[in-house]
């Protein structure tokens, strides 16, 4: 990876966790971001889909795209119901968030 694709994949990694502060519910299990050429996947995992997660996972792709100052990538939402698949997180870019699991 150059180092200004891996400097533009650090800014929009930042970019996406300060887009998420206070967006995370109890429903999340964990949230990636991919760093594509012309697009960003912003993927959650939920245990279970509700109204306020979907107006949440909207609000994230607002405020992601809002502090985008010149170039504005295709953002992408992605929603899974479950756990990310440890074997593949490569796959998924950057895990961002990652929940304690439940009753501990």
């Amino acid at each position: 990876m150059r180092a200004t694709a891996l400097e533009r994949e650090n800014e929009i990694t930042l970019y996406a966790v300060q887009a998420l502060l206070g967006l995370i519910s109890t429903d999340v299990v964990a949230v990636a971001v991919l760093v594509a050429t012309e697009k960003v996947e912003l993927t959650f995992w939920v245990r279970r889909r509700t109204a306020e997660l979907g107006d949440d996972v909207e609000q994230a792709v607002f405020e992601l795209d809002a502090l985008f100052s010149v170039d504005h990538p295709l953002i992408e939402p992605r929603i899974h119901v479950g756990e990310p698949d440890s074997s593949a997180l490569v796959s998924y870019g950057r895990v961002i968030y990652w929940a304690k699991p439940q009753g501990r």
